[in-house]
């Protein structure tokens, strides 16, 4: 008798997955506070927009985004990331083109804070991560944080072709580039590559059969050690009932407030100190290399987010980073304060991909991220506006940074105190029928 032995795939689909994010993180770049600072000055040349109005869309989108998310996240356990990524890149591309057609003010909050922020939820970190996180369960920091490379490269490259695209032919163009981007690295790629889970393939996490050793890991760590069957399912009332939720999301959404103020007013801060657009572009696209380069390491330490100590110095770095901001003026502290910002940018980044999925598991995160988003949003929708209002009124950024050193450290207070919630059950994927996930819609 011959006796057929099983081999575990050299190569796993779940990095599929992470190929897919990883792309659509590279198309996400106009979304990004940071890169909204690049158009103040063109929108206040041709249109007379203050600083503030042209952030106000900023603080549009990210209400846009709280209030669609909860919305959408029930949607991605049910149906994933394959159904919901195409729509979310048709919207953001034919409503990228239609901005350049705007002439008032309130054309662009009603397309690129809403319409186009309603895209990018569709096709975002929110649809992303949970894919990801559905795939990976021992590695799922390190994949999170390569899918997020998407967001550095996207800086690396977006940052010096915006100044370039601006000076030399003007921001419609510049809004006409990221339409085509968004269709060629995300519309394909994800009806292509993406899958809800694992399961739906005959696959397990991580691409670890479950009588390997390692696999049900989390539901180890969910039961205090004790072997569970399955993994942790909850409805919308059990997440809003748990202390546990409460307290990632507040921290995260301080600190959301925190760095949404400075990115959108970074570049704009950099001109005030009167240096050269040359340096503004090689100080931004340098802050985006050193975020790429401590991602994987980041992605790697992140999955022993079960320590406190891991889970709080991000924070405690961005807030260093904030400060040397105010000693800006002298090159040595911006570039230094660049530096420090970045690194504890690439640490927040992969902590809240990792901590919603380690503490309430993978078969209701779509929910339960979504209503973090919520909260998350509906913070850092406060921040661009709230850091322009500051600049219209003193003319100076100086007391806001001081405010946003001392918000980076009760997130990092409160992202300390958080402990994994009790599960009220477990299910298994087999179990995730039509009528378990409708459980997950239950208030």
């Amino acid at each position: 008798m011959t006796t057929t032995i099983r081999r575990k795939p050299r190569y796993f689909y779940g990095w599929n997955i992470v190929g897919a994010s990883f792309l659509a993180h590279l198309a996400y770049a106009e979304h990004y506070s940071s890169m909204l600072g690049f158009f103040f000055k063109p929108f206040g040349n041709e249109f007379g927009w203050s600083r503030s109005s042209v952030a106000a869309v900023q603080t549009i989108a990210r209400v846009t985004e709280a209030l669609i998310s909860p919305i959408v996240g029930p949607f991605i356990d049910r149906y994933g990331p394959r159904v919901l990524m195409p729509i979310g890149a048709i919207v953001v591309g034919i409503t990228m083109l239609s901005v350049t057609q705007i002439s008032a003010l309130w054309q662009f909050d009603l397309l690129r804070g809403v319409v186009v922020a309603i895209g990018f939820t569709l096709m975002g970190g929110l649809v992303t991560d949970v894919a990801i996180n559905n795939w990976f369960v021992r590695k799922r920091g390190r994949a999170i944080a390569i899918g997020r490379l998407g967001n550095n490269l996207s800086n690396i490259i977006f940052v010096p072709v915006t100044v370039f695209v601006i000076a030399s032919s003007g921001w419609r163009t510049m809004f006409v580039v990221f339409a085509v981007v968004t269709w060629l690295a995300v519309l394909i790629p994800s009806v292509i590559l993406m899958r809800r889970r694992p399961e739906d393939m005959g696959l397990h996490p991580d691409g670890i059969a479950p009588d390997t050793e390692g696999n049900l890991r989390n539901g180890e760590e969910y039961s205090e050690g004790k072997l569970t069957p399955g993994e942790p399912v909850w409805n919308r009332r059990e997440v809003l009932t748990t202390g546990s939720f409460w307290l990632l999301a507040a921290s995260l959404g301080i600190s959301s407030m925190a760095f949404q103020g400075i990115n959108v007013s970074l570049a704009a801060y950099i001109q005030d100190l009167k240096y050269s657009d040359a340096t503004l572009a090689t100080v931004m696209t340098v802050r985006a290399i050193i975020m790429a380069a401590v991602l994987p390491f980041m992605g790697f330490v992140a999955e022993y987010s079960d320590r406190v100590s891991v889970r709080v110095i991000p924070f405690v770095i961005q807030g260093v980073g904030a400060f040397l901001f105010l000693l800006a003026g002298q090159p040595v502290f911006l570039w230094l304060a660049v530096a420090v910002y970045g690194i504890g940018m690439s640490g927040i980044a992969v902590i809240q991909g990792v901590i919603w999925a380690n503490y309430f598991g993978r078969f209701s995160l779509g929910l339960v991220r979504s209503l973090g988003f919520l909260v998350a949003f509906g913070f850092g929708a406060a921040g661009p506006v709230a850091m322009n209002v500051v600049f219209d009124v003193i003319g100076s950024y100086r007391p806001a940074f001081m405010v946003i050193i001392g918000l980076f450290a009760a997130a990092a207070f409160l992202m300390g105190v958080a402990r994994p919630p009790r599960p009220h059950r477990y299910t298994t994927a087999d179990g995730m029928t039509v009528s378990a996930a409708e459980l997950l819609l239950e208030e």
